[in-house]
Formats: structure tokens, C-alpha cells, sequence
């Protein structure tokens, strides 16, 4: 990945800046995500960063040495190897996290716009991006994303509800799915009584 020289930020005394991504924030990007992602329907509690087998442009928000934000974006090689739409150009937003004390003073809007520009030279057309956060979903509308698909996640515990699933020994205790727009919501909150269902939205953006 190309080394991408900082860009800083100035607010009061406080001075940030945003670059990329070193595998030595491993850590620190860890502890970042956790707290970005806490209190969030989203599940991404994770144990290490993920690794793209295709080029991407990972970035990070500093404040002193601390990192307070990310973005992570994926550019597909083969359309529809990674988005959800088959066209020339695409790339994926994976990834795109705030502390909270850092949200509402344009931190994400610099991450994404710094995000997009890397895109755009390495010739990306169009980001995709998706989000079950109804807080997301507002970011991404307010920035000029047009929402274009709609399916449900729901989380299944109940097991009497479940052991019809049961096969080869495994009994299924909790389920977490993705219920396509061909299939009925109604039918699965009958017939599964879900613990969670939240829609999730996909977003696309000319760039």
C-alpha cells in the first residue's frame, strides 16, 4: 500500500491528522474499533484486523499518537467480486468507525472525503457501502449516498425454534441471518419469533 503523507487538522491546541494505516496500530486499531463499535447492533467485536487480498486503502485519524478513527475501503479487481453491484470501478466501504467523544466535529466526513480521493486516483468509480445503524445510514444520505437495496439481519436464540436446523450432531442455539427481500419478514417473525431484526440498507455513491 502507498505510503500517504499526513494530513493534518487543527481544532483549538488540538492538531490531527489523518494516514495510513501501519501494521504496528494493530493494536491500538483493535482498542479503537471496540470502543467506536460499543453499544452498536453492528457485530464487530474483533480480534484482529482484516486483511484484503485485493488493494485497499486503509487510513487512520490520529490525535497526538492515539488513534481515534478509521477507514478501511476495498477495490474490487473483477466487478462483483467484492460489491453487491457488477460495474467497472467499483470499491467497498468495509469500514468506517469514530471514538465518541470525536463524533459530530467532521471527523468521518475528512476520513471518507481523504478515503475517496485515494480512490479516485487509483480509479474507482463508484463506492458501495452498507450499514444496519440507523446513525449510519444518516451519515451516508447527508454525504450524497443514494440507498439502492434493502434486506433484514435477525438474531434467532430461541431453541425450540431452531432444532429443526439441527443436523450431524450440531445443535443450533442462537442463529444470526440475512432474510433476502424475496422471503416474507413476517413469515420468519412468525415462525421464529426473531430476538433482533434490524434492515440493513446498501448505499452507493458516484465519485
Amino acid at each position: 500500500m502507498k505510503k500517504t503523507d499526513n494530513l493534518l487538522f487543527v481544532w483549538g491546541l488540538m492538531a490531527l491528522n489523518i494516514r495510513s494505516y501501519h501494521s504496528v496500530d494493530e493494536e491500538q486499531w483493535l482498542k479503537c474499533h471496540v470502543m467506536a463499535y460499543l453499544g452498536s447492533n453492528e457485530r464487530r467485536f474483533l480480534t484482529e484486523k482484516p486483511r484484503y487480498e485485493r488493494p485497499s486503502i486503509e487510513l487512520v485519524y490520529v490525535d497526538d499518537n492515539d488513534i481515534i478513527g478509521f477507514l478501511d475501503i476495498e477495490l474490487e479487481d473483477v466487478p462483483g467480486s467484492v460489491c453487491y453491484k457488477k460495474v467497472e470501478g467499483n470499491a467497498m466501504l468495509w469500514d468506517i468507525g469514530i471514538l465518541k467523544e470525536y463524533r459530530r466535529r467532521g471527523v468521518a466526513t475528512q476520513l471518507l472525503n481523504e478515503g475517496i480521493s485515494q480512490a479516485k486516483k487509483q480509479g474507482v468509480k463508484r463506492l458501495e457501502a452498507w450499514s444496519i445503524e440507523e446513525g449510519a445510514k444518516e451519515f451516508y444520505e447527508k454525504f450524497g449516498f443514494k440507498r439502492f437495496f434493502e434486506y433484514h439481519h435477525v438474531l434467532i436464540d430461541k431453541r425450540e425454534k431452531l432444532r429443526p436446523l439441527d443436523e450431524n450432531g450440531m445443535h443450533i442455539t442462537e442463529l444470526y441471518a440475512h432474510v433476502m427481500p424475496d422471503t416474507d419478514i413476517n413469515d420468519i417473525m412468525k415462525k421464529y419469533a426473531p430476538k433482533e431484526v434490524h434492515i440493513c440498507a446498501g448505499f452507493e455513491l458516484s465519485v
